[in-house]
């Protein structure tokens, strides 16, 4: 907390004529008001938080903190006087900073200090005085460009900016910045709605290059590399069927409001890059311990890792390559904007099944939905929205029609234990470690971390067989001539569809196929005469 002082000017004060000598009188200043008990009462509390928030004793600082509001509050619920509302105001701010320190330190943050590992030359950047003079004339001689994040251009930026341009990361660059055409558009367009600056959308290059399958060592995923713990925070569900770390889409949204957090407590949008690499924790006390106060400051000091020192400078100089690449020599064909439509299923179903009855492939169906991390889609209250190609949605919904309900796997989840591995935990619960890592998107020689959520695989039980008792086979016989018996015939017309046919006459395709005795998805021509099951069948 910080008192500002106000002074009052001397009055100066003339008597007499114009002629006249006159004296010039300076009124004394009058006393400071008294101090209010209640400001410094409260003062105290937030000060003793604060070291126990920065010794890590978070449960002391809470209640620390708790004093402090107490403090400033009136007892009788009476207005808050002016003085102590400024001072509110800025307790606030302060307590919502030291408490950002209570995150956990091994997930603090998204990518714990990486940088993609398809930029890691930039964590180091080598360069001669004549590549950094070299990026200097370029950056000097493009053309205007219009950000809505501040630029600085200094010898960090252009060192970064001669490494893409280098033998090592040229081609890597090239290939982010084509990929960023799949990306991007949606970004700013998520950033926009939540009221950020687009131009951020350039953090997820630096993180993950595009990349939406991308991991880190340390288990972070997606094109916005959300840590597991962080990911959940923000929303994004992680279990053994569903990734949406790995979603752009849905990532994009959490990244969006964790960035909108981190705004709050930094105010300074380099500041928040830096966390965002790093975790707020880390940063919030570097610069405490170094007294700097913005980005710079602190990367002049060795209070962060040399890659989050090289990551605001990454992000500047990846903005200023964007905005005209082949100025900066990388010639770039964008890939177009992903382009999908969604269907809603109401069971879960095999994508590889799914495939079969469309024109589609199974690799189409999954690198638009990259959260699915098995071939069975998930079992959800709701139903499930699966992404499929533009103007394939209906053919999608009839081959979901006639695929018949798939099993979804099942899991059972493991806290690991001090000096836990994959092949040990494989071995308790007698599974494969391919299986195990598979289910966890790790490497099958990933380390596993002590507290680290495993998720393993549970083999299900097949489904009983319906019975072959006596009489069985009379009753489904009679039950399938009843319903025939009730059924109408209908014609179809020229660009008729199962599904079109199916919701004119409100029943569904699978009941369209199963009265008819069809299998797979049937090519229907004009003038075919097919059986609609009378409603309710």
């Amino acid at each position: 907390m910080r008192w500002v002082a106000s002074c009052l000017a001397g009055t100066l004060v003339f008597g007499g004529c114009a002629t006249a000598p006159h004296a010039t009188v300076i009124a004394a200043e009058p006393a400071p008001p008294p101090p209010d008990p209640a400001i410094e009462a409260s003062t105290r509390a937030f000060e003793l938080g604060k070291e126990a928030a920065l010794s890590g004793n978070f449960d002391c600082a809470r209640l620390y903190f708790s004093d402090a509001i107490d403090a400033v509050r009136p007892a009788d619920g009476s207005s808050v006087p002016e003085d102590r509302l400024a001072f509110s105001f800025e307790l606030w701010e302060g307590i919502q900073r030291y408490e950002a320190l209570a995150g956990a330190t091994e997930e603090a943050g998204t990518s714990h200090g990486q940088i993609s590992p398809e930029l890691e030359a930039i964590e180091t950047p080598e360069t001669t005085p004549e590549e950094i003079s070299a990026a200097r004339d370029e950056v000097a001689t493009a053309p205007s460009v219009a950000s809505d994040v501040p630029i600085v251009v200094n010898d960090s930026v252009l060192r970064i900016i001669a490494v893409f341009q280098g033998p090592a990361l040229h081609d890597k660059i090239a290939a982010g910045l084509s990929r960023s055409g799949r990306y991007v558009p949606m970004i700013e367009r998520v950033f926009a709605e939540e009221g950020l600056p687009q131009d951020l959308a350039w953090i997820a290059f630096i993180e993950s290059s595009f990349l939406p399958h991308a991991r880190s060592p340390r288990s972070a995923q997606g094109i916005w590399q959300f840590m597991p713990r962080t990911g959940r925070q923000y929303g994004l569900k992680s279990n053994g069927i569903v990734d949406e770390r790995s979603d752009p889409e849905k990532a994009t949204r959490a990244a969006a409001r964790y960035l909108s957090y981190l705004h709050e407590l930094f105010g300074d949008w380099y500041l928040v890059m830096a966390a965002y690499n790093a975790g707020e924790g880390k940063i919030l006390k570097a610069m405490e311990r170094t007294g700097a106060r913005d980005f710079w400051q602190l990367a002049a000091t060795s209070s962060i890792r040399r890659q989050t020192q090289t990551y605001v400078p990454a992000f500047l100089a990846s903005v200023l390559i964007s905005k005209d690449p082949s100025h900066y020599g990388f010639e770039v064909a964008l890939e177009p904007p992903i382009e999908f439509e969604t269907v809603r299923l109401d069971r879960p179903v095999d994508l590889r099944t799914l495939a079969q009855g469309t024109d589609l492939s199974y690799e189409d169906l999954q690198a638009l939905n990259p959260e699915l991390r098995t071939p069975v889609t998930p079992r959800e209250l709701d139903g499930y929205d699966l992404r499929v190609p533009s103007g394939s949605g209906e053919a999608v919904l009839v081959a979901f029609a006639a695929a018949p309900t798939a099993v979804p796997p099942s899991f059972k989840t493991h806290t690991a234990k001090k000096g836990d591995t994959l092949p040990r935990i494989a071995r308790r619960y007698g599974v494969t470690v391919s299986a195990l890592a598979s289910a966890n998107s790790l490497n099958p020689r990933a380390k596993v971390s002590k507290g680290q959520e495993i998720m393993v695989p549970v083999k299900v039980a097949a489904a009983p067989r319906p019975s072959k008792g006596k009489g069985s086979g009379t009753k489904k016989a009679s039950t399938k001539t009843a319903d025939a018996a009730e059924a109408k015939s209908y014609r179809v017309k020229s660009g008729d569809t199962l599904y079109r046919i199916a919701l004119r006459h409100g029943v569904t395709v699978a009941e369209i196929l199963a009265i008819n005795g069809l299998g797979g998805v049937p090519s229907l021509k004009a003038g075919d005469r097919i059986s609609i099951p009378a409603k309710g069948k």
